[in-house]
């Protein structure tokens, strides 16, 4: 992300604007339509082929929520799809393609809410692309830097009770500073073991 943004957008900053995250997953994806129809429930959607890039949907739906948090989770875990995925489908798809003489389409992903911030490890494919979108919108380095000035405020030690003093503003801290949701924020520090549920 950082590499992309000084190259196009004049540097790297948080919050990265929505705006960004929509150009960097059209640069790798074959098209992006940004206001799909989608079946309920499913905020995106990723189409692999052996023989080109990946198309991506998002939902119309997701836009008419009070903030842009579910446009911005959403984008990116798509991205981790077409970063991570694509690459490895179109060099097993392709000699598969060739060997028993299949057409060029791929596997759908469609990725429902609920998989977009907090996939089951089990579900390795949708928990990597979460992981992604994590890494993109908060990433480690601010939310360590940002963990330690909040022990240093409160005199405790990381990681904190998530619903602690100290846990609760970190939470807040990283929700307004990188313009996500709080639930997302604190299952990315949850990750990270900056904080802990008890």
């Amino acid at each position: 992300m950082r590499e992309f943004m000084n190259r196009r957008s004049g540097g790297y900053r948080l919050p990265i604007p929505t705006d960004e995250l929509i150009r960097l997953l059209e640069e790798r994806a074959e098209e992006v339509d940004t206001y799909a129809a989608l079946p309920e429930g499913i905020h995106g959607q990723t189409l692999l082929f052996y023989d080109r890039r990946p198309i991506v949907r998002i939902a119309e739906s997701i836009y008419r929520t009070r903030s842009d948090h579910r446009v911005r989770t959403t984008a990116t875990h798509e991205f981790g799809h077409v970063w991570l995925h694509a690459p490895l489908w179109r060099e097993a798809g392709a000699k598969l393609a060739h060997g028993i003489g299949q057409g060029s389409a791929g596997p759908v992903w469609n990725c429902h809410r609920d998989n977009i911030v907090n996939a089951a490890r089990a579900d390795w494919v949708e928990w990597q692309a979460g992981w992604v979108s994590g890494a993109i919108l908060m990433p480690a380095s601010a939310l360590r830097s940002w963990a330690a000035e909040c022990a240093e405020k409160f005199g405790a030690k990381l990681p904190f009770p998530a619903d602690s003093p100290g846990g609760t503003e970190l939470i807040k801290r990283v929700a307004e500073r990188c313009d996500v949701s709080v639930h997302a924020a604190r299952v990315r520090l949850s990750k990270l073991s900056l904080i802990v549920e008890k």
